[in-house]
């Protein structure tokens, strides 16, 4: 499954009953930078990446990757808050970080 086939989903979910927020799972994280970038990382890389941007030590390597990520939240944030997803959304992320580690996207509109 796609990561918009994924993010389609989501919204679903969302629009039964919608909140001011969503969230992004690491899975789809990793999927939209597999996709937008072509590179395939690893969990552990995807948070060291997240941390470094939350620091403001992120590195010009580094920022494609971390961009493929934020784009799922940016694909979400069109479905979920817009009536047509096809127009661009003004939304903020929270990068909400687990006990294991993990990182998840809050994602509100602005």
């Amino acid at each position: 499954m796609s990561v918009e086939e994924k993010i389609v989903e989501l919204a679903k979910e969302f629009k039964k009953g919608p909140g001011n927020k969503i969230y992004i799972q690491e899975e789809i994280l990793l999927a939209s930078v597999a996709e937008e970038t072509g590179k395939n990382i690893a969990a552990s890389q995807l948070r060291t990446i997240i941390a470094a941007w939350l620091s403001g030590e992120l590195d010009e390597e580094s920022e494609a990757l971390y961009d493929g990520a934020a784009y799922a939240c940016s694909m979400a944030a069109r479905h979920c808050f817009n009536d047509d997803p096809e127009d661009d959304a003004d939304y903020v992320i929270d990068w909400l970080e687990q006990e294991d580690g993990s990182y998840v996207a809050e994602v509100r509109p602005c």
